[in-house]
């Protein structure tokens, strides 16, 4: 993000690969993202959920408390962990495999994809690239900032796997 400033967007989707240890925290972010506070929350579930300084683990009572620190509210966490994230996971899971994602972690750059964990180089790669493509279709392509994604991935982009 620091190299690319104002050049790209990150976006997160949910892939449960483990639903006994890994629904819990997905709802938890989920639930945070909807009142604006994702990054956050995934900082302080990888530092005390899984991290050197986890000691509660994955548990529901653990991301209770990660979200009390990451300053949600909490009424309103509740009934979003129970309610619309467990549907927004299971979209994002069915979106997710529909383009052939199976495992975590996954990154797609403008609809190019790479699996498994990766050097920044790599992905400086293929950003440089998809920048090159971006900047050339928007100067002289017809497309502009805001449609950019939608018609040159979405609607020119693979239909089929």
């Amino acid at each position: 993000m620091k190299d690319y400033k104002g050049d790209i967007k990150i976006v997160y989707k949910h892939f449960v690969v483990h639903p006994s240890t890994a629904t819990i925290p997905a709802l938890a972010a989920c639930a945070a993202n909807k009142q604006g506070k994702f990054t956050g929350m995934e900082k302080l579930i990888w530092e005390k959920g899984y991290g050197q300084r986890a000691q509660g683990g994955l548990s529901k009572d653990n991301m209770d408390k990660i979200a009390k620190e990451a300053g949600l509210d909490m009424g309103q966490y509740a009934k979003d962990m129970d309610g619309a994230c467990k549907a927004d996971i299971q979209k994002d899971q069915g979106h997710l495999r529909a383009v052939g994602v199976s495992g975590t972690p996954a990154f797609f750059i403008n609809g190019r994809f790479l699996s498994g964990a990766r050097p920044v180089d790599q992905f400086k790669a293929i950003i440089d690239e998809e920048l090159k493509k971006a900047n050339s279709r928007i100067g002289d392509g017809g497309a502009t900032t805001e449609n950019y994604y939608q018609k040159w991935v979405i609607e020119k982009g693979k239909k089929k796997l």
